[in-house]
């Protein structure tokens, strides 16, 4: 437990930049009053159970997570594994295979181009705590136990519905601008090539907050897919972030092209139990205050 507490300790600093006041660590950057226990794995899952899930979404959860980094269970392989920095774009926070190159990394060893090292003016994290996340990201970061690579297994029944989940925004959630990209997340792997048949849309209401009025702007975007097994979908924005108004997104589950998975079965979009149906996102991103 000493290992999993103090990771999760400066994971909470390194993924939200913030500092942190000290509080219940000793002078080594320890928590304070813990025995000596069991050894935090080099595994997704012990990670989530041991450091986000208890101690990071205190903060990094909902609406208002620390640069757009929610950490809860169910969204925060998403958000992180090739998901790009906020800081700098150019980094992934991780990159599977590379820790040298995963942002995530070179805040924990102070080797970022920017900001400090992390935790913020508090002692450097332990050698061998760094090596666990490190070897996490040199196996691949996969997101099941014994993976190579990819966010799980791929060992799914023919007649299980295929469904998405909206990670970032939720559904009819009010988040804060800019809105870099929307992140879907898919229980399988989805078929990547029907990407190109223009089967995901994202309409502005006109300030209305309104998608029948008729006054709706057309939003152009890119299609990225972050990982497989199951699929994860970063849909950005072509020409700039999002700002403030309402938003509706579509991805198609019928005609002309619906999404669909590696066995051409269409998604459950409208979530009534059978194959087929618009998968539609609503949500509203706010003016920053």
């Amino acid at each position: 437990m000493r290992k999993a507490k103090l990771l999760a300790t400066c994971m909470t600093c390194a993924l939200a930049g913030c500092a942190g006041d000290g509080k219940g660590l000793d002078e080594n950057g320890r928590p304070e009053g813990e025995s000596s226990g069991g050894t935090l794995q080099p595994t997704f899952q012990s990670i989530q159970a041991n450091v986000f899930t208890p101690v990071c979404t205190a903060c990094h959860a909902g609406a208002a997570a620390p640069l757009g980094l929610r950490l809860d269970e169910g969204a925060s392989y998403a958000l992180l594994v090739n998901a790009p920095s906020v800081e700098v774009p150019a980094l992934r926070r991780v990159q599977p295979g590379n820790p040298d190159a995963s942002y995530l990394i070179q805040k924990l060893e102070g080797t970022a181009a920017r900001g400090g090292r992390m935790p913020l003016n508090q002692p450097a994290l332990p050698a061998e705590t760094i090596a666990v996340i490190r070897q996490w990201i040199t196996n691949g970061a996969p997101n099941s136990p014994g993976a190579s690579g990819g966010v799980g297994g791929s060992s799914k029944s023919r007649f299980e519905l295929v469904t998405l989940t909206a990670i970032s925004p939720a559904r009819d959630e009010a988040v804060p601008a800019p809105v870099r990209d929307i992140v879907i997340a898919s229980n399988v792997e989805l078929d990547a090539s029907l990407l190109q048949s223009n089967l995901i849309q994202l309409r502005a209401s006109g300030g209305d907050g309104n998608f029948d009025s008729g006054n709706e702007v057309p939003v152009p975007v890119n299609v990225t897919v972050r990982s497989d097994l199951p699929s994860v979908l970063a849909i950005t924005p072509r020409l700039a972030p999002l700002e403030a108004d309402s938003y509706e997104l579509r991805i198609s589950g019928g005609d002309p092209v619906a999404m669909a998975d590696m066995q051409a079965r269409p998604i459950d979009g409208d979530d009534d139990g059978t194959p087929g149906g618009d998968f539609v996102l609503r949500f509203t991103v706010e003016m920053t205050r």
